[in-house]
């Protein structure tokens, strides 16, 4: 059964409780900290790293990690942005058939928010976990020492906390993004 529930920004205020914004905030604000600490012990293990040698093997390795991660790096971020808009669309709620009120539509509809919240951070958080795990591994056999530049794996991490903070889940922006999604004009 498809039909269509119409219902106003005012219902999404409504329904937007502060509870309901702080967990979805504090979801986003776990996800970057975690890589954020992270790149903490990873600085942690290179400032304590004594100078070694390394062998052309450490390098290949690094070479074929770090293409590796700029194309997941890649997909990851087409696919986070790609499933973080698939539901914000106003079909996502017409699918549902126990939907009955308007205020139960701005409920699911800030519920598809969060789903679409997740779903564009976790893909990149994972490349970008990649990217530190490259590095650890470069500052354990002293490829980074030797050869600064494979600390680029870690632009996935800046990647993750520039969207994180570029996307941050404000009361207006939520209600911003939910109005021009689900709101009939």
């Amino acid at each position: 059964m498809i039909f269509s529930i119409h219902f106003s920004r005012i219902h999404l205020e409504q329904a937007l409780t502060a509870k309901q914004l702080r967990g979805i905030a504090i979801i986003r604000i776990a996800l970057m900290l975690g890589i954020l600490f992270y790149y903490f012990v990873v600085l942690l293990l290179y400032s304590k790293f004594n100078p070694g040698s390394f062998s052309k093997q450490d390098m290949s390795l690094m070479n074929v990690l770090s293409a590796a991660h700029g194309v997941f790096t890649l997909v990851a971020t087409t696919t986070a942005f790609y499933l973080s808009s698939i539901q914000l669309r106003p079909e996502r709620l017409t699918e549902q058939s126990n939907i009955q009120t308007s205020e139960e539509a701005a409920l699911y509809a800030i519920g598809l928010y969060r789903i679409s919240s997740l779903l564009l951070m976790a893909p990149i958080e994972g490349a970008s976990f990649f990217g530190a795990v490259i590095c650890m591994i470069g500052v354990q056999n002293g490829t980074i020492e030797f050869y600064p530049v494979y600390w680029l794996n870690a632009a996935s991490a800046v990647l993750l906390l520039l969207v994180g903070i570029m996307t941050f889940p404000t009361r207006e922006r939520v209600l911003g993004t939910l109005d021009s999604a689900f709101v009939q004009r």
